[in-house]
């Protein structure tokens, strides 16, 4: 099987599994695993902040990113389709007892959306107005800096801070042709995830001010995730910093192919979004088509009734491309 599904699919590769078996290692709750913290200094510097924090997942670093940016009872604005939303189990509102208060503006609410919110602070019926929350990539889309500018501009001119959900951020830097930092720059919590296009096996980090992550550093301790010899894992992430960056540009290449295949295929259309193809089915044919596309030997996700993702990774060829693009024309036929 070919597997589309996503970039976290990937296996470890053999030097990755070198450098996971030889990482040097100690107690990271006392602070004293060196793989770990050179793997949260490098993280820091890459994305222009004071300090990084690991964690096992996108999930928590998102999580920590918000509780330590808004107390109980505020309000966080973000849109309806983010991570923080939609794949988070609530957390929003069981951990940080936060308010999510959503749009559907994309890829960034306009700057009428954002007076329009603000108006109503200091409403004694309202919660009160603490993040603003944005994601890049988006989909597989990529937001332009200016947009993001913008929007973190608006937030600190009313004393709102502003968190970047950057899972895929090392996709938006190569396709802005721009460095991490620059697409970090302006936010005062970022995440990054480590086993989404650069292949790691386990991890995330979130990236701050150096008070904003000690804080995170205990809150991560009291949600049970004070890691001990974690630097086996770290040595992963820290291999895939260190080599797989450059290489998520391969990814975009293939879906980019993949795309412009697809849209060869009657009833079919496709368009590339960084590592993403997003390909539209005919109505009320997603699942069937689902389920055809892995009897031809390829797995892919469902992300609306008709809308399937293919995900381009570091274990997919160019050869695996092709024969994607030849397993979506079979199960259209067979539609």
């Amino acid at each position: 099987m070919i597997d589309l599904r996503s970039d976290t699919v990937t296996r470890p590769t053999p030097q990755m599994r070198r450098a996971m078996a030889e990482a040097e290692v100690g107690d990271d709750v006392f602070g004293e695993d060196p793989t770990v913290r050179a793997l949260e200094e490098e993280t820091a510097a890459l994305l222009g902040k004071e300090a990084a924090l690991y964690v096992p997942s996108g999930h928590m670093a998102n999580q920590l990113g918000l509780y330590v940016s808004v107390r109980s009872g505020d309000e966080v604005w973000a849109h309806e389709h983010h991570h923080l939303v939609g794949d988070e189990q609530g957390a929003t509102a069981v951990l940080a007892r936060a308010l999510p208060r959503l749009h559907s503006e994309t890829p960034a609410p306009s700057d009428a959306l954002l007076e329009s919110w603000i108006s109503g602070r200091g409403d004694i019926h309202r919660a009160e107005p603490a993040l603003v929350w944005l994601e890049n990539t988006f989909t597989g889309r990529v937001v332009p800096l200016a947009d993001q500018r913008r929007v973190t501009g608006f937030a600190h001119r009313h004393g709102l801070r502003a968190h970047l959900d950057g899972a895929r951020l090392w996709n938006a830097a190569a396709a802005l042709e721009a460095s991490p930092a620059q697409v970090a720059e302006g936010f005062d919590t970022v995440s990054v995830c480590f086993s989404k296009g650069l292949g790691a096996p386990v991890g995330s980090a979130l990236a701050g001010d150096a008070d904003s992550i000690t804080r995170a550093r205990r809150a991560r301790k009291m949600l049970g995730a004070g890691m001990r010899q974690a630097g086996v894992i770290a040595a992963g992430a820290l291999y895939a910093l260190r080599h797989h960056r450059e290489r998520v540009s391969e990814d975009h290449r293939r879906a980019a192919a993949l795309a412009d295949r697809i849209g060869e295929v009657p009833g079919i259309t496709a368009r590339a979004q960084t590592s993403m193809v997003l390909l539209k089915t005919p109505q009320g044919t997603g699942e069937r088509f689902l389920a055809a596309l892995a009897g031809h030997g390829v797995r892919a996700l469902s992300i609306g009734p008709d809308t399937v993702r293919l995900v381009m990774h570091l274990e997919i060829t160019d050869r695996d491309a092709d024969e994607a693009a030849r397993a979506v024309a079979k199960a259209a036929a067979e539609l």
